[in-house]
């Protein structure tokens, strides 16, 4: 009758009875509770740290928008004053090119005509000795002092000024 497995079932119940008397169990629940409360408050806090940090990425987000934004217009700025200075320059090189032609072209030109002007001369000076020489090999003394020496000098002098 009292054998060992009736010991034990006693002391189970004078346990339990302990521990209702002793409210164990009213421990338990507060202890319980209070751990639930604690998993409360770190889940509120780690749902206000995600709701920072979701805001915290959307101002990221919208001022890397805004930066890429500023970026492009800068970019494209630099881009038309790049390709504004490199007309200019080309529009500069053009005229100077132009320049220094029409400087070739007048040069040319100028030399052209000193040598046209140098050709003249000379023909003229190689014309007249001829005419000379031939007049003195052609005519004699007495011809010679018919022809009014001087006329022929002056005909000479005005070919001169002539070329």
């Amino acid at each position: 009758m009292f054998d060992a497995t009736f010991w034990v079932a006693i002391s189970f119940l004078l346990f339990i009875g302990l521990l209702v008397y002793k409210n164990v169990h009213q421990i338990i629940l507060n202890k319980i509770d209070s751990k639930i409360l604690e998993l409360k408050n770190k889940i509120d806090e780690a749902e206000n740290l995600k709701s920072n940090s979701e805001k915290l990425l959307s101002n990221a987000q919208t001022k890397l928008k805004g930066y890429n934004k500023l970026n492009a217009e800068t970019l494209k700025k630099a881009q038309k004053i790049s390709d504004n200075e490199i007309a200019s320059s080309i529009e500069k090189m053009k005229k100077f090119l132009e320049n220094k032609e029409k400087a070739a072209q007048s040069k040319i030109e100028q030399a052209k005509n000193d040598a046209i002007y140098q050709v003249k001369i000379i023909s003229t000076k190689v014309a007249l000795e001829t005419v000379e020489d031939v007049i003195k090999e052609n005519l004699d003394i007495r011809t010679k002092e018919a022809i009014n020496l001087s006329k022929l000098k002056k005909s000479i002098e005005k070919l001169k000024e002539i070329n």
